[in-house]
């Protein structure tokens, strides 16, 4: 896999995730904050019949910027794309994208939601996503990602969890879960299958996202599936 093939994948795979906003001291800059230079390093674990081997990502709080005339938080992927959000009472979105090799970033079609407030229990929005970790077994291209996408529901689960990655243990923490789901054919058995994409997100307060993982399992046949797991190391 390429880099650029892999920052596109990032990209699909975590519309939402893996994120920070930017604002004035109100609940969501305590979920999110954001100071200039400060980075997050995550652990990457898939399982699954083709899962690559453990992966290191770093998310860096770069310098702010303004897109038409409106400030934005920016922060970088190291596998090479930059997010543009924007926060206000309503909550965090997300605005554009950039990656390393494009001098302008690319504003999204509608803002997507990082986060929605207000940060309590009970709070829902929704996303589109794509299929990443499913793949055709025997057919080409092997990726659904590109022809298939669905709407995600998410909701705020709790908002004093706490939750333990090799970085220390976290709390209060917002769990904000997501579940989307795909009609595929999956074996001449089974026929078409709904197929659920579930996410999970844990969002700390003065640390950021902290945790996140995605499960896109599949019943054996034509297709296989699997888990990915992002943990905050440092």
């Amino acid at each position: 896999m390429t880099r650029r093939t892999a920052a596109r994948a990032a990209l699909l795979l975590f519309p939402v995730a893996l994120l920070s906003g930017c604002g004035k001291a109100d609940l969501g800059p305590v979920w999110f904050p954001l100071k200039e230079g400060t980075a997050i390093t995550y652990e990457v674990t898939q399982t699954g019949e083709d899962a690559p081997p453990p992966q290191e990502w770093t998310l860096r709080v770069t310098a702010p910027a303004t897109l038409d005339q409106v400030p934005m938080a920016v922060r970088h992927h190291s596998l090479g794309v930059s997010y543009y959000l924007r926060h206000d009472e309503q909550g965090v979105r997300r605005m554009a994208t950039r990656m390393d090799i494009d001098e302008e970033p690319t504003p999204e079609k509608e803002p997507l939601w990082v986060l929605k407030a207000p940060y309590t229990v009970g709070t829902e929005w929704t996303t589109p996503t794509v299929p990443y970790l499913i793949l055709r077994r025997n057919e080409y291209p092997r990726e659904l990602r590109y022809s298939h996408r669905a709407l995600m529901q998410w909701r705020i689960e709790a908002v004093d969890d706490t939750v333990t990655t090799p970085s220390g243990t976290h709390k209060p923490c917002l769990r904000v879960a997501g579940r989307a789901e795909l009609n595929l054919y999956t074996d001449p058995v089974n026929g078409f299958t709904n197929v659920p994409l579930i996410s999970r997100e844990w969002y700390c307060q003065g640390v950021g996202l902290v945790k996140f993982e995605r499960e896109e399992k599949v019943p054996p046949g034509f297709l296989t599936g699997g888990t990915l797991t992002a943990e905050a190391v440092r």
